[in-house]
């Protein structure tokens, strides 16, 4: 896509909020788990840190051009998601961001799935890999103009993003890593385990976490409900 970016759009980036997309995919994962019950072989072997490419697996099945499109449109055309990203540009916004970053239940959280293979920093750099931000605030072309959508602010942006999403591809090839592969096997026995759990439980628990995320929520940015509208989406899968 070739267009002539705005004025306004200078200098502007996607919100990041703490690279939080992959943690919201760790939910996912985690959702489906639950959905479905599924057992989980146990791996005697040792793991041979090859998860990353199993997670590269995944975002490689989303429609990165059509979820380019989709923001650009709401950028444009919904007076909350212009204002949710002109936000990120303030230092509140910034001096939030490393509050969160800073505090010791997320360091620990961090720690934890780094020590399980998953690393939110690279999974982060792999998907702005695939992502061109830029397009995002250049003005609309006919094809983006053409979409005709009504926007709902930030929460409805991510409920169409995940619209676009091959629901039953991800579930098939899920169920496929869990078979397959030692690596994705491993790491998904370690989220089910009790220390994943009283990790996540101290995380969820911090009240200064909670005061952090409220000053975000009142921009739009309701990351409690965003982990919760992705859950509700593999909830009601076909299978």
């Amino acid at each position: 896509m070739v267009c002539v970016a705005s004025e306004r759009a200078i200098g502007r980036t996607v919100p990041t909020t703490v690279s939080v997309w992959p943690l919201i995919a760790l939910m996912a994962m985690a959702e489906l788990g639950q959905i479905f019950g599924y057992h989980i072989r146990h791996i005697e072997e040792e793991p041979s840190h090859q998860l990353q490419q199993d997670l590269m697996d995944f975002i490689d099945l989303v429609p990165f051009e059509d979820v380019q499109r989709l923001m650009q449109y709401y950028y444009h055309y919904d007076v909350e998601v212009e204002s949710a990203f002109d936000y990120v540009s303030t230092e509140d916004y910034t001096q939030i961001r490393l509050d969160i970053v800073n505090l010791g239940e997320v360091r620990s959280f961090r720690r934890y799935l780094d020590s399980i293979g998953f690393s939110v920093e690279k999974v982060w750099i792999e998907l702005n890999k695939r992502f061109d931000a830029d397009d995002i605030f250049a003005e609309p072309d006919e094809s983006v103009r053409m979409l005709n959508l009504t926007t709902r602010g930030l929460n409805g942006l991510v409920d169409d993003i995940l619209a676009l999403l091959p629901q039953d591809e991800i579930i098939l090839l899920f169920f496929d890593k869990l078979e397959t592969s030692n690596d994705f096997s491993f790491f998904f026995e370690q989220i089910g385990s009790g220390e994943f759990e009283n990790v996540l439980n101290t995380l969820q628990s911090s009240q200064q976490l909670r005061i952090l995320l409220w000053r975000l929520q009142r921009h739009g940015f309701d990351i409690p409900g965003w982990i919760q509208l992705v859950q509700k989406y593999f909830s009601f899968s076909s299978f």
